[in-house]
């Protein structure tokens, strides 16, 4: 582990720790929020490159700055950043290719401290209570060697590993477990695994459709997204939407789409409505029992759909260039009717939207 600048995370959690409730919470230390509001888009850049960076876009003053976590730190990002995840005070981005782990202050971007051991592939992360999730492939042809790797996050010391099936990706936390969803790594899987926060054990694991790419909690329901076996798969398979209860973990309604040449990308949930991506199509499921055979509109101008979110009755997309080389681009549109509001330049091969 780097410790650098890891006096001021310290200090934090210090401040953090010895409030017993909000309004008798001690003051924050004062800061520079150069990023109080705003959108940050992650780039994941070239892979072996180490060219990944973070821009910053404020749509109300039309502004955007590239580079901002170099610019900042005087060091680069490093190789292709997989994803960032907002907790509290902080934004914790995985970088994949260099087996790290960057936090930085999400209002100033200012380093706090770098994780790079115990680390192996490095996918997504989630915070629960003091400690720091992060999904693992390992060697991504060996099916037998992922895993959750766990840290404090008040000190970023290693704490242990979990193993876990093969190809952990995205994960949500719910009444004090974690739910992870297994792609397969350089495989396929389709699972969604349940590990509890108090023990760090797997306590069951969950089948759902081919790939589970996203997911999102309703009340008690988690809502899983599966895009199915690819064309160049053994078997193709049609992507599908399951619906588990998080009380008895259990499935209790498992829908597919009707051929195997559909793959939904991306869920969003809005409400009681759940936005799904097909290619360039916004989808749009009611929870009537039925899922929907035509999108709500598509968004021509994009090249490549591969961010996506859905904030405050707009859709953001972070889409590379159609040959993944050079910036790409981050469109907003209007929920309600698909027209496009503003399109801002991104880094190279965008691949997700993150607010403050």
């Amino acid at each position: 582990m780097n410790y650098k600048q890891f006096f001021t995370l310290l200090v934090l959690t210090i401040l953090f720790q010895s409030c017993e409730n909000e309004e008798d919470c001690c003051p924050m230390p004062e800061t520079e929020a150069e990023f109080e509001s705003g959108i940050f888009v992650l780039n994941e850049g070239n892979f072996g490159s180490a060219n990944a960076s973070v821009s910053y876009i404020d749509p109300v003053e039309n502004m955007s700055r590239p580079e901002v976590f170099k610019n900042i730190n005087a060091y680069s990002l490093g190789d292709t950043a997989q994803s960032m995840e907002m907790h509290d005070d902080l934004a914790i981005i995985v970088v994949n290719v260099s087996n790290k782990i960057e936090i930085v202050n999400r209002y100033n971007f200012k380093s706090l401290g770098t994780i790079d051991t115990n680390l192996s592939n490095p996918r997504f992360v989630k915070v629960i209570g003091n400690n720091l999730y992060v999904s693992n492939w390992g060697d991504g042809t060996d099916p037998n060697d992922d895993f959750i790797a766990v840290f404090s996050l008040s000190d970023l010391s290693f704490d242990q590993t979990i193993s876990v099936a093969e190809g952990p990706e995205k994960m949500v936390a719910a009444n004090g477990s974690l739910f992870v969803a297994h792609k397969g790594g350089f495989s396929f899987n389709n699972i969604i695994s349940l590990i509890d926060s108090q023990s760090n054990t797997v306590t069951k694991e969950i089948e759902v459709g081919d790939l589970p790419n996203s997911m999102a909690i309703d009340g008690s329901d988690l809502w899983v997204l599966s895009s199915g076996k690819p064309s160049y798969a053994d078997a193709e398979t049609a992507g599908a939407l399951t619906r588990i209860n998080m009380v008895t973990n259990v499935v209790e309604e498992s829908l597919a789409f009707p051929e195997n040449t559909i793959h939904p990308a991306n869920l969003s949930m809005v409400g009681n409505i759940i936005y799904m991506t097909i290619d360039k199509g916004i989808y749009k499921y009611n929870l009537d029992g039925s899922l929907p055979d035509t999108p709500e509109f598509t968004l021509d101008e994009v090249a490549v759909l591969y961010g996506f979110d859905i904030r405050e009755g707009k859709i953001y997309v972070a889409s590379p260039r159609p040959d993944f080389t050079g910036n790409g681009d981050l469109f907003i549109y209007d929920l309600n009717n698909g027209d496009l509001l503003d399109k801002f330049t991104a880094g190279i091969n965008p691949n997700g939207i993150y607010f403050n």
